[in-house]
This record gives C-alpha cells, structure tokens and sequence, in this order.
C-alpha cells in the first residue's frame, strides 16, 4: 500500500490548521504532566482548568468508547449509524448543488483520479457499474468511455440529478438500490465497477452485500474500483467500520481476487486521497 502524501500544496489555512491540530509547539512546553498543568494553572485559574481537563479526558473516552462501538459493528454484522434507511434519506435531502465537487480538493488532483486511477484500471469500452453516483461528479466521465453504463444509487434524488445531467445519452441505464444489493443488474453483465465517496459510508454488513452482489454480476476478468475505509473509520464524516484488512478478506472469500490497495497514485505517490484513513481497492474476478 503506497502511503504517501499528496503533492498538491497545501494554503496557508490547510497549514495552520495541520500545525494547530499536531500541537507544534508541544516539545518546547515544560515535560511531564503535571509541569503542563501546573503552567496552564498559573496562567488561568482552576474553574478555567478543570473544564479543560474534563474536555480532554472526555475526547478520549469517545475515542475509546466509539473505537469499541466500531469494533462491534464489524465483529456482529451492526450497522452502527450508517444505516440504509439514514443513508438514503441524508443522500436524499443532501444539497447537490455543487453536484459532489465539494470534496474535490484541486482541478488537478480531479484530473488525476480520472487519467490515472480510472481510465488506467478501465477495460477497452466496458459495459460499467458505478455504485453511488451522487450528483454524477464521475458519471460524466464515465458515460462517454464505455459501450454502456448501470448508474445505481440508494437515493431516488441522485438517479434523478444523474438523468437531468446526462440528458438522452443511450447507453446509460438506471437501478434505485436497497443499499446493499444490485437487483436488476444481470449474471455476469458487468466489465468494469466504479465507486468513489460512496462505500465510505456504508456499513461493513451492507458492504459485504454488495461485495457478494459483485462477484455475481461481474463476468470473468471484470475489474473493480472501490473507495473504501481503511482504518476502521470514525465519528468525522459518518465513516462506516470497515477497514482495508477486513475489505480484501470479503473479496477473497467471494472468490474475488484483490490487485491492490493504495492511498497514493501518480509520480512518486504525488496525488492522495484527501482523508489519510481511506484507501482504494482494486479487485478482479479472474478468468
């Protein structure tokens, strides 16, 4: 797994705020904690410090508490918050306005994914699945590239932005899903799957649906491209529990065999993805 950070240059807030939440000038404090304390006190006063106490150890115990909350969504198939019902309706409701351009963080980091993670992995003129399409953010690029593409998303709302934007194109097809299967789609239809921004928030137990989904509807030496977890998630973002460790196991068991994994792409890694705790996985299902 390349691990590698983006070379893209962070602004001057981006900057501030990585030296804000690393604590930089942490090293020069007086060591020790208490030494820390016994500072903050002489400069502040006791009501002023046990709120900042209590705040820190409160962050930690949400850290350990949702870390075992996660734990358990994977070890006991649990959805945890990200439940198929909350997903559809917060995608449903969600302001599509900038069509999923948001979370792009440059033009070029965009130009990247497509040139060198999408088209680079595609088949010559595939018959595509993309899970997730939201606003259509990778559906336009999509939809000119292959023979013919299966838009499939759990929110009715981004099918519909998906039809607006696309207009008449032919060989686009549409599936509103359960959030976990991909009724609809054919036995062995599928050449090339795509997701991205999506499996991020779908419960390990939904993922391994759609995991199984996966290996019935791809035909043999089909490829797949998914955006995913890899660490386990967390509360920021309403991350799902999965990890990359957990992921591969899922699609080894279907039979699926997995190409790699990675953070990172381009020259010397120099284009990552934007949340250091996500990962891509590439899968095939062999010949």
């Amino acid at each position: 797994m390349v691990m590698t950070e983006s070379g893209d240059k962070p602004t001057t807030p981006e900057l501030a705020r990585a030296a804000v939440s690393a604590d930089s000038g942490r090293d020069a404090l007086p060591s020790g904690t208490w030494n820390l304390l016994r500072d903050r006190l002489r400069a502040n006063d006791p009501i002023w410090l046990g709120f900042h106490v209590l705040n820190r150890a409160s962050a930690k115990i949400s850290r350990y508490f949702d870390g075992k909350a996660r734990a358990r969504e994977r070890a006991k198939d649990l959805p945890g918050v990200n439940t198929r019902e909350y997903n559809r309706l917060l995608w449903t409701n969600y302001d599509w306005s900038h069509s999923g351009e948001e979370w792009t963080p440059t033009p070029q980091w965009r130009r990247s994914m497509v040139d060198e993670v999408m088209l680079a992995l595609m088949p010559d003129q595939p018959t595509a699945l993309e899970i997730g399409p939201g606003g259509g953010r990778w559906t336009v690029e999509l939809q000119p590239r292959v023979e013919s593409l299966v838009v499939a998303d759990i929110s009715p709302r981004a099918i519909e932005l998906c039809q607006e934007r696309l207009g008449a194109a032919a060989n686009v097809s549409y599936l509103v899903t359960d959030g976990r299967s991909l009724t609809g789609v054919a036995d062995g239809a599928i050449d090339f799957v795509w997701s991205f921004d999506v499996f991020l928030h779908i419960a390990p137990v939904d993922q391994k649906g759609y995991i199984a989904e996966l290996a019935r509807v791809m035909r043999p030496g089909a490829v797949a491209v998914i955006h995913h977890p890899g660490d386990g998630g967390s509360m920021e973002g309403w991350r799902s529990a999965m990890t990359a460790q957990m992921f591969a196991d899922l699609v080894r068991e279907r039979g699926l065999r997995v190409v790699r994994q990675f953070t990172a792409w381009g020259s010397d890694g120099r284009h990552a993805l934007p949340n250091s705790g996500d990962v891509i996985t590439v899968f095939d299902k062999p010949a």
